[in-house]
């Protein structure tokens, strides 16, 4: 018997700028005060920077 245990497979979480899911483990992070977000690497979370100093700038 050949049963598939979930349980040994890492934790994935979906990067927040291109959604790509890796593990927990390897995400990298950006803390705020109510809210956890995930990139799946530096690339992605420079993109995010951007995007986000563009809002700021634009309002």
């Amino acid at each position: 018997m050949s049963e598939r245990n979930d349980s040994m497979e890492p934790a994935k979480v979906s990067c927040e700028v291109c959604m790509a899911e890796v593990p927990h483990d390897d995400a990298k992070s950006m803390e705020g005060s109510d809210y956890v977000l995930y990139f799946c690497g530096l690339d992605c979370y420079d993109r995010w920077a951007d995007e986000a100093k563009e809002e700021e700038s634009g309002e």
